[in-house]
């Protein structure tokens, strides 16, 4: 019997070869083109543990051969280098606005952590660069496709044999390398912490994202990624034992002595605010603040955070690193000592109402979901509970502040006994690009005032108006944006005082972050790009409005402090009941503030004097560090992510503590 044969093309082998050139060639375009250096600030091609990528890369080229079919092939490989071309674009478009890179904390979020992201402050410069790569890949890959016309002669029934072998092989190797690979993971050195060191602790939870991404590559760290997901496992009954005695254990009683205990609060998150963004001619409510009238001015505080992190950290005094707060209320944990409930829980806290006032939709962040049923808030306003006669027509064409808390000042000021509101605004936040028709009385404003507010601010600031055209437009429709926000809190004090509330109501005003779009406050405060460890340009307010906790004498304090301070703040001065297992910050009023200590959900850790990416890479930011300032970061870095690394597995798997807070939970 005669064995039939047959002829293949040999550009079956061929197209997984040239994926693996390729997807190499597009990992080192990207490294050099975001600038990635080393320790010693030579610049990186590749991932410091390459072997990560070029596993992955092997056993995906194998992927790419089992399919066989001539056609399929072709559709899986362009599939694959094309989603590592979006990948490019989307890191490279998120490191010029952040400094950051693409992770599933932002997968998590969907369209909302997309919808911010505007034409205007795309990387084009990446785009470019990663299409004219897929473009140069697609035309090489025709061209020798059609041209090579080569083949081998197989025996047909052999042919399912050497699929098999060939994927085998390329697996094979590719689990050998990932493998080999993880053995060379460095330890922790001598006298430091797996935390701040070891590149095996890294690999096992992504503690620095960003450095992660340079040491492990695009597809080492996405695939760690997916694989942290499946397994991240569960806890076993002695771990939730341990984690809820380890959540009763820091349960601080309230304290009726505290200087405003039983009073009112309204928090407002001042979104993308900057001490740039506040003067005496343009928002002269906001200056009266700052400057420490019947209040008490942070000069030194920092954050740099998305608003949802920096929300949620005011809220809950700390968040876990990849979970979000969704997943973690729908894992279980209900978030016994968020603020609404910490205010429920007081002996003051008959008849109290808790709200939360925001002019984006209630589904944003998922806010509908975890906001009343986790948080403990009361109710809830959004956009839709908006009857004023503007209109909200889309991302960056926002309704005014003012316009949209006047409509709803009878629920923002509840007519009770007592009440807690957070306010979340949003006519300051950007892009600056849209001259909105609500805001032309600001824009006059900002006009008539310019020739004296620029005066002023050459005199008694270091900030400078942008010379540039463009720039000097996102700055004019930025502090135009801002002259509405003086008028809301304004407003708001106004309204105090009519209603008799200004005697027991205090108003907490904090900046979520700087003017991150369009890089406004490096312009403004002459900062590089590439100088991402100057401190400065995570500078922002943080205010405390309160006639009854001043007495008549303000205050401008410069110690440093950060986003996780504000709630134990919040907790001392209204004494309420809290835990301080679950903080990562301390009351600025205490000694423990020498020990505030910044980490970013974006990427980086600093506190005023001293920057890091990972612990272990300082830069020196002040003038007078110390050897005794280091050793404290360095301290404090550990005792911050060994804390996250506890809250990961709490919020991971709904742990809560068996001690509950006030007769509401009885």
């Amino acid at each position: 019997m005669k064995i039939k044969e047959k002829e293949i093309s040999t550009n079956n082998f061929i197209l997984p070869f040239l994926f693996m050139v390729f997807a190499i060639i597009f990992e080192m375009a990207n490294f050099l083109y975001l600038g990635f250096k080393t320790v010693d600030g030579s610049l990186m091609v590749l991932p410091s543990y390459f072997l990560f990528d070029l596993a992955i890369i092997l056993m995906l080229a194998g992927l790419i051969y089992v399919v066989h079919n001539k056609i399929a092939m072709q559709i899986v490989y362009y599939f694959l280098l094309f989603v590592q071309c979006a990948l490019n674009i989307a890191n490279s478009t998120m490191y010029n606005i952040f400094g950051d890179i693409l992770s599933f904390d932002l997968f998590y979020l969907g369209g909302e952590a997309t919808s911010a992201i505007t034409v205007d402050v795309i990387d084009w410069g990446g785009v470019f660069l990663n299409f004219a790569i897929f473009a140069l890949i697609v035309t090489v890959t025709v061209l020798l496709v059609k041209k090579n016309k080569k083949t081998i002669t197989i025996k047909n029934f052999s042919m399912p044999v050497i699929v098999l072998a060939f994927t085998i092989l390329c697996w094979s190797m590719g689990l050998g390398l990932y493998e080999t690979q993880q053995f060379t993971l460095s330890g922790a050195e001598a006298g430091q912490s797996e935390i701040e060191s070891s590149d095996k602790y890294l690999w096992d939870n992504f503690q620095f994202k960003l450095d992660a991404f340079k040491k492990f590559g695009n597809y080492g760290f996405y695939t760690k990624s997916v694989l942290n997901l499946i397994f991240n496992g569960d806890a076993s009954e002695d771990d939730i034992e341990y984690y809820q005695d380890f959540i009763d254990a820091g349960y601080q009683a309230e304290n009726p002595d505290a200087p405003l205990y039983g009073d009112n609060l309204i928090v407002i998150l001042c979104e993308s605010m900057d001490w740039f963004a506040i003067d005496p001619y343009n928002t002269p409510t906001l200056y009266s603040i700052a400057t420490g009238n019947n209040s008490i001015s942070f000069t030194g505080f920092h954050a740099r955070n998305r608003t949802n992190n920096s929300e949620g950290i005011v809220l809950n005094g700390s968040t876990p690193r990849n979970i979000s707060i969704t997943e973690a209320f729908e894992n279980g944990y209900n978030f016994d000592y968020a603020l609404p409930k910490l205010f429920k829980a007081t002996a003051a806290s008959e008849d109290i109402v808790t709200t939360y006032v925001h002019q984006n939709t209630r589904e944003f962040y998922n806010r509908d979901v975890t906001h009343i049923d986790g948080l403990g808030f009361d109710y809830m306003y959004m956009i839709e509970d908006y009857t004023g006669a503007q209109q909200q027509e889309g991302w960056g064409k926002w309704v005014t502040d003012f316009d949209f808390t006047s409509n709803l000042m009878d629920y923002i000021l509840p007519d009770t006994d007592r009440f807690m509101t957070f306010i979340a605004t949003m006519s300051t936040h950007g892009p600056y690009t849209y001259r909105n028709p609500y805001y032309e009385e600001y824009y006059q404003t900002f006009d008539e005032n310019l020739e004296e507010y620029s005066v002023w601010l050459k005199e008694n600031t270091p900030f400078t108006i942008p010379e540039n055209e463009s720039d000097y437009q996102h700055f004019y429709y930025y502090k135009s944006a801002f002259i509405d926000l003086d008028r809301t809190v304004a407003n708001l004090i106004t309204e105090l005082k009519e209603r008799g509330l200004s005697d027991n109501t205090s108003i907490v005003l904090f900046a979520d972050h700087n003017a991150y779009y369009h890089d406004l406050s490096l312009k403004v405060k002459g900062i590089e790009k590439a100088d991402f460890q100057d401190t400065f340009a995570y500078n922002i307010p943080f205010m405390i409005y309160s006639p009854a906790l001043t007495q008549g004498e303000g205050q401008v304090v410069d110690t440093f402090c950060n986003t996780y301070d504000i709630l134990p703040t919040i907790c001392d001065i209204y004494g309420l009941p809290y835990n301080s297992n679950l903080l990562y910050g301390f009351s600025v009023f205490s000694d423990e503030i020498e020990n505030s200590f910044f980490a970013s959900h974006l990427n980086g850790m600093f506190t005023e004097d001293i920057y890091s990416l990972n612990i272990s890479d300082i830069y020196i930011v002040g003038d007078d560090v110390t050897d005794e300032d280091i050793k404290r970061f360095n301290e404090n870095a550990n005792r911050f992510f060994k804390r996250q690394e506890e809250l990961e597995i709490i919020y991971g798997n709904g742990i809560n503590g068996t001690i509950k807070l006030g007769s509401q939970y009885a």
